[in-house]
C-alpha cells in the first residue's frame, strides 16, 4: 500500500490549549481536532505547535492515525474517546484576514543555526540556516532560540497568509530545545 493510500482526510475544528496558571493539576497544552462525527483526534502535545494558530477554526487535515508510545491522553471532555493523528498537511477551510497561516506541513528533524537578519522592509527577523546552507524565515517566536549556536530542531514547513504582508522566502515553524526558564519567558511574551 502506497503512502498516498494510507493518508486519511479529516475536517473539524481545532481545539488548542494554552497554559493557565490557575488551573489545578496537569494540563493538556497541545492541540486536537473535533470532527463533526464526534470523534476527537490529538494532533500534537507541544504547547508551541503551529496548530495553535488554527485554534477555533474549521480545518481540513491529511495524515494518518497512529498509536502513541508512552504517556498519552485517552479521553476528552464528556467521556469522548480519543484517537491520535499525525498531520501531513493542515489548511483552514476559509482564509480570512485574521488567518496567520494557510498551510502547515509535516514536522521533521532539522539541524542548523538561528541568525538575525533584515526583512525586505528592513525590520529585524529571525532566520534558520540548515547545515546544508538552506535559509528559511522563522514564522514563530520559538522558546529557547539562541542565535549562532548549532542546534537540532523540530521544524514544520508553513505558508503564511497571502492576505498579510510577509517577507519573501520559505517559512518554517520551529520548536527547539528549551529549558523551563525559556518556556516561562516565552509564555510571558505570549500573554
Amino acid at each position: 500500500m502506497s503512502d498516498q493510500e494510507k493518508k486519511v482526510r479529516l475536517e473539524g475544528i481545532v481545539q488548542a490549549s494554552r497554559y493557565d496558571p490557575n488551573a489545578p493539576g496537569k494540563q493538556f497544552l497541545g492541540a486536537a481536532i473535533e470532527c463533526s462525527d464526534g470523534k476527537v483526534w490529538v494532533i500534537d502535545y507541544e504547547e508551541q505547535s503551529p496548530f495553535h494558530a488554527f485554534a477555533g477554526r474549521q480545518v481540513v487535515v491529511a495524515g494518518e492515525s497512529y498509536t502513541p508510545k508512552g504517556q498519552a491522553l485517552i479521553g476528552w471532555s464528556g467521556g469522548t474517546k480519543l484517537g491520535h493523528f499525525r498531520v501531513a498537511t493542515m489548511r483552514p477551510v476559509e482564509v480570512t484576514g485574521d488567518v496567520e497561516l494557510v498551510e502547515v506541513g509535516a514536522g521533521f528533524d532539522l539541524r542548523g543555526r538561528f541568525w538575525r537578519g533584515a526583512s525586505d522592509t528592513g525590520e529585524s527577523m529571525l532566520r534558520f540556516v540548515t547545515e546544508e546552507g538552506d535559509a528559511f524565515v522563522v514564522a514563530n517566536d520559538p522558546a529557547g532560540a539562541s542565535v549562532g549556536r548549532s542546534v537540532k530542531v523540530w521544524a514544520y514547513p508553513v505558508q503564511p497568509s497571502p492576505l498579510i504582508q510577509n517577507p519573501t522566502g520559505q517559512y518554517l515553524w520551529i520548536i527547539c530545545p528549551y529549558s523551563a526558564s525559556d518556556l516561562w519567558d516565552w509564555r510571558g511574551r505570549r500573554s
